[in-house]
């Protein structure tokens, strides 16, 4: 958590529209997030020492390295191992699921299924489980 007792954020998307937006709702109910549209920034924050409590990021990223090989990077480089890991996405086949478990991930949500409040709610319900010593993944 971060001075304060805010829990912290990282948020990887490549649509700026939608991180502005959660990025506002998850600040108004006491989050302290920082946002990056590229793979690589956040990537590199992880390697600067970044250590967000939750990585919220998604898979399919056009112009940078996708959500896989991100989280892929930040299992090889051994990044943050603390973090709850989260995919938010609209990529939702099993084969999809599959992948991002593999690759460490806590939770795979779509973004479709989620109004913005709706997510700053599952996300901390997610979080709380995670700090329970029975935690699984949600898939």
């Amino acid at each position: 958590m971060a001075p304060g007792g805010k829990t912290k954020l990282m948020m990887l998307d490549d649509e700026k529209f939608l991180l502005d937006i959660y990025k506002t709702y998850f600040e108004k109910n006491g989050y302290e997030v920082s946002t990056y549209h590229s793979a690589d920034d956040a990537l590199n924050a992880l390697r600067g020492g970044y250590d967000p409590d939750v990585i919220l990021f998604d898979i399919t990223m056009p112009d940078s390295p996708s959500g896989y090989e991100f989280l892929e990077q930040v299992q090889i480089e051994k990044l943050n191992k603390r973090s709850v890991k989260i995919a938010l996405t609209n990529e939702g086949q099993q084969a999809e699921r599959k992948r991002t478990a593999e690759l460490g991930a806590n939770a795979h949500l779509i973004k479709a299924d989620f109004v913005p409040s709706e997510l700053v709610a599952e996300v901390t319900k997610i979080l709380q489980e995670a700090k329970k010593p029975s935690w699984k993944r949600w898939f």
